[in-house]
């Protein structure tokens, strides 16, 4: 019953995910968002994915507190820079081998490109971080998950081309 509950959590965090895909401010994502992370948060929590659980909620700390700064900011960055340490700590205190690195790799660089406050960045990041995360999710397997972390992948790739520079003709 446990697991099945955690699939089914995991599911919840992905339709509340693609819901954040519709904000308008990156402070309404933000906080989509953590909603999103509490039940992967609580999906990896009860399919003993103890990293996972961990590093979710440093993820809905961080999420908070990004809502309330700036991005790009000074600050913001130091933030950001210790939520990473944090990951890295608690990666080594719920240890379950090598795929523990493949979750903490991915949702430390995520905060970091997050932080400087450049869409177009985090979305190239989305292709290695959500991989990782992906690859973390197949380990445990959550359904959710999966899934998430595929469209996610599709999402970016989607607006990288979508918001991309053009060449413009120089006038003559």
């Amino acid at each position: 019953m446990q697991a099945i509950i955690g699939q089914i959590s995991g599911i919840v965090a992905m339709l509340i995910t693609f819901s954040s895909y519709q904000m308008k401010t990156q402070k309404g994502v933000l906080v989509t968002l953590t909603a999103a992370t509490f039940f992967n948060g609580l999906s990896y929590l009860l399919l003993g994915a103890t990293s996972g659980f961990a590093l979710n909620v440093v993820c809905i700390v961080r999420n908070i507190c990004f809502c309330y700064q700036r991005t790009g900011t000074r600050i913001n960055r130091i933030s950001a820079i210790g939520f990473a340490a944090a990951m890295c700590l608690l990666t080594a205190l719920t240890w379950q081998g090598p795929v523990s690195l493949l979750i903490m790799i991915a949702l430390a660089t995520n905060t970091i490109f997050l932080s400087l406050g450049n869409p177009q960045v985090l979305r190239y990041s989305i292709f290695f971080t959500s991989s990782l995360v992906l690859g973390y999710n197949v380990v445990v397997f959550t359904v959710g998950g999966i899934v998430n972390e595929l469209i996610a992948i599709v999402s970016s790739f989607r607006g990288v081309l979508r918001f991309r520079k053009t060449a413009r003709p120089k006038p003559q």
